[in-house]
């Protein structure tokens, strides 16, 4: 028997959460932009559809080549909406962690306990220190990790999530602060994971909080310095790149304030699918956003349609919509509301992306966005009984109730469906029968009847819907794998594509195959690191041991911060019998993760048999305070071990 058996999520359950953790926090963050900063966007797509819009679109800004300046230089102009800005959530998505944080202002204990372990909020001077501690039995500390806290992501509306930065490498708290509960807690999903595995914050994660950022090609959560260009959600994410914009009053110094300016998109003055489709950027996530084939996180730009840039499957019609917290254009395209205005209603038809209204003024705010089209439409109900249900007769408090949040702890959303007779119950999706499809795409109405890629991107999404464990994922990669056979003959060079398939031939335990797959992904990208993660796992299980060494080697070479690829290595070399290597990969495991047990587990392994014996006993101490519930068979487990 396997000394060093993993208690650990199994391969594909681990895989899976790597895969599927693009995080839904809540807007927020100091306006923060500061500096002068060039981007080039990319170059027109190989597709006339998309190089039709470059050369159709009223505004100069979308054309290839025109380079983003930096939010300060907006605000020389723009001082008025700049400032507002940076009072609205989207102006307050990302800034560095600091004593204005609310959390920090709020007067909170900044400690708490969960799964045994104690949390806290500490400071150095002007460095927020995020804490866990481990006690043992006697109430000594066993082990602890502390880590300097880079960014504060989230508005503080309904919370914030911090980020800890390593050499480029940005990884989340397990703390966050969560507004409306009033308390520090347990980051939302770590549950799951905590604490043997890190979560890495990739662009995904990031692309809805941060201004910019530049990932490091094929790694996961390696940034390009500086991390950020800018930091919260800035002017250029809705109007795109500024370079013309800024150079007009030189070019044009007649220029009159007012008349149609085509250097800066005016998303206002989109027609509707262009207009909404700088809103779903972020608030369209459904239940898996895929990009399309040579396309990157940050390629979109405003005034162009979504749809040539990410491809978003929501929920199948007759599965019902979706209850996640960002589901705000799902709902909205369910509304009668939305249905009758023929498109004409968007996100920007009630919301003003440059301000909130004040605390004061909402009711009446929302009340008058309502009568816009309502106004020789009035409410059924009596004056004096809508008064009395709603104070101030708030439209939104009836026909906009909120329900809890099914993926963000201690949070409540806003109904967006509108609802004529609002229940107060959150919308509940249907169970998917395997009968049809569980997805669509969102866009699917806009795409070219012979897009190839359509079903290329389908068979992404198909993939990766469900954990491998979930009893329908080998039907969902059965529908996969043609999908994405065809996408790879005809293009080979799609290492996304080739990448998924090797994942669903896996979930169909076709794993010859899906190594095959992850080869021929890492003969083009060598350091891509999800498929040298998921090749090594398959590499063990089809005891190709040397494969599988080099894979893991060049996993801590890609990522030497995620805990797990060290531990991972360790117990490859231990099984190999090869004892001082696993030694000190173990050792640097616990370095980086000091709270990872099975880190621990096999460096108590390695010590033994290396003659250790006094360091052995000390980590079998740790280990034991680590996981107490398996104490008895952890005790027996060392003592057969060290005969």
């Amino acid at each position: 028997m396997n000394p060093l058996s993993p208690t650990r999520p199994t391969r594909r359950v681990r895989a899976a959460l790597i895969i599927t953790a693009l995080l839904l926090l809540v807007g927020g963050g100091l306006y923060a932009a500061t500096r002068w900063w060039f981007r080039p966007v990319p170059p027109p797509a190989d597709d006339s559809e998309l190089l039709a819009v470059y050369e159709g679109s009223p505004y100069r800004n979308v054309q290839p080549g025109i380079r983003y300046v930096g939010d300060a230089r907006c605000a020389v102009c723009h001082e008025e909406i700049a400032e507002s800005f940076s009072r609205h959530p989207m102006g307050r998505s990302l800034a560095p962690a600091s004593h204005d944080d609310p959390g920090a202002r709020s007067g909170a204990p900044p400690e708490f306990d969960k799964r045994g372990f104690h949390f806290s909020v500490e400071w150095q001077g002007d460095r927020m220190i995020h804490k866990v501690v481990r006690r043992d039995a006697e109430g000594r500390v066993a082990a602890e990790e502390a880590a300097p806290v880079a960014y504060a992501m989230g508005s503080g509306t309904r919370g914030l999530s911090y980020l800890v930065e390593k050499d480029g490498y940005l990884l989340q708290s397990p703390i966050s602060w969560f507004t409306q509960a009033g308390a520090w807690d347990l980051s939302p999903g770590f549950a799951a994971f905590f604490p043997g595995q890190r979560r890495v914050i990739q662009a995904q994660c990031l692309f809805c909080h941060a201004n910019q950022a530049v990932p490091v090609a094929d790694t996961r959560n390696r940034y390009e310095p500086p991390v950020f260009r800018g930091y919260a959600v800035g002017c250029e994410r809705c109007h795109g790149p500024g370079e013309l914009h800024v150079r007009k009053p030189i070019d044009d110094p007649v220029a009159v304030k007012g008349e149609f300016d085509d250097t800066i998109v005016q998303p206002g003055r989109l027609e509707p699918v262009l207009r909404d489709a700088v809103c779903e950027q972020c608030h369209l996530q459904g239940e898996r956003r895929v990009e399309r084939r040579g396309r990157q996180t940050f390629d979109y730009r405003p005034g162009l349609p979504q749809h040539a840039f990410r491809s978003v499957f929501v929920r199948s019609p007759e599965l019902g919509p979706s209850g996640k917290a960002v589901g705000h254009v799902e709902q909205m395209h369910l509304s009668r509301c939305f249905r009758a205005s023929a498109g004409r209603l968007g996100c920007i038809s009630c919301h003003d992306p440059h301000a909130l209204p004040a605390p004061g003024k909402r009711v009446e705010y929302y009340r008058s966005r309502c009568q816009q089209c309502h106004e020789n439409k009035p409410c059924s109900l009596p004056p004096e009984e809508r008064v009395k249900a709603a104070p101030g007769d708030n439209c939104a408090a009836c026909h906009m109730g909120r329900f809890a949040s099914n993926d963000i702890a201690h949070t409540a959303v806003t109904d967006h469906r509108i609802p004529r007779k609002p229940d107060g119950a959150a919308p509940q999706p249907v169970p998917w029968d395997g009968s049809a499809l569980p997805v669509v795409n969102f866009y699917q109405d806009r795409l070219a009847p012979d897009d190839p890629d359509a079903a290329r991107d389908l068979g992404v999404a198909l993939a990766y819907l469900r954990p491998a464990r979930d009893p329908a994922a080998k039907r969902l990669a059965s529908y996969a794998v043609p999908r994405l056979d065809g996408a790879v003959a005809r293009h080979p060079d799609d290492v996304a594509a080739a990448e998924a398939r090797g994942w669903a031939l896996d979930v169909l335990d076709r794993r010859e195959e899906a190594l095959q797959a992850y080869e021929e992904v890492l003969r083009q990208a060598p350091r891509r690191e999800l498929t040298l993660m998921m090749a090594a796992d398959i590499a063990e299980l089809l005891r190709r041991s040397d494969d599988a060494l080099a894979y893991r080697r060049r996993l801590v070479e890609v990522n030497p911060w995620v805990s797990e690829f060290r531990t991972d290595l360790a117990m490859l070399l231990a099984n190999r019998g090869e004892w001082d290597a696993a030694l000190r990969e173990a050792e640097e495991a616990v370095r980086v993760n000091h709270l990872d047990a099975q880190a621990r587990k096999t460096l108590v392994l390695a010590c033994l048999r290396t003659g250790r014996r006094e360091q052995a006993g000390r980590e079998k101490d740790v280990l034991l305070a680590l996981r107490p519930q398996d104490a008895p068979a952890l005790i027996e487990w060392y003592r057969q071990q060290a005969r």
